[in-house]
């Protein structure tokens, strides 16, 4: 271990070290940045520990930018979305430029930082960033709605949800019979128009 290297500095180094990632350390501002290759895209990373130490953070950039203002208002409704149903980190946007990231953090509890830890948030960024990203590329290319593009890439969260029930069969609607009230109508109706010079305006219909 280097002398120059505080403890949870030197956890992060010796996990990219074992998974045998190509890196770039910046031991004096205790970071390092590393790029990762996704399903979707290739991905930016940074890790550092800041606050004294008390902070381990994992950035992961997507590589393009919003470079159309009137756009980012929307895609920031996509980021909104998106971080709703998120149980841990986060999507951020620099609106000056377009930039965006997931950003998740780990606070240290007093416990050193195990490679456990270090693995879990590489990984949670990783995994996210990358399913995320055909989301932005529906919406900013293809002109899905933020809505849709969100519901989109979280399809198989919905499926998780959906119950399916067996539709009921209605029964066919049976004819009433007629009431005691219809039944003597329906008698008179039988009776013989009584014979005259004139025909009843109503015919046989009953009075």
């Amino acid at each position: 271990m280097s002398s120059e290297y505080s403890a949870p500095f030197q956890a992060i180094i010796d996990y990219l070290e074992l998974k045998d990632f190509s890196y770039t350390p910046y031991p004096e501002e205790q970071r390092v940045s590393l790029t990762m290759s996704g399903k979707n895209a290739n991905y930016r990373f940074g890790s550092r520990i800041t606050h004294d130490g008390e902070y381990f953070q994992v950035t992961a950039f997507y590589p393009f930018f919003v470079r159309e203002e009137k756009l980012r208002p929307t895609v920031a409704e996509l980021l909104t979305r998106s971080n709703y149903n998120m149980p841990v980190g986060k999507f951020e946007m620099d609106m000056k430029d377009g930039e965006i990231r997931f950003h998740i953090t780990h606070i240290f509890d007093g416990s050193s930082l195990s490679a456990e830890i270090v693995e879990r948030l590489f990984m949670t960024a990783y995994f996210t960033i990358d399913r995320y990203f055909p989301a932005f590329m529906q919406h900013i290319h293809a002109g899905y709605t933020p809505e849709d593009a969100v519901f989109h890439a979280e399809l198989d969260t919905h499926a998780e949800t959906v119950q399916e029930s067996p539709k009921k069969t209605e029964k066919p609607k049976s004819t009433p019979s007629a009431t005691a009230e219809e039944k003597p109508r329906a008698k008179r109706t039988s009776r013989k128009k009584p014979s005259g010079d004139h025909d009843s305006p109503q015919g046989d219909l009953p009075l």
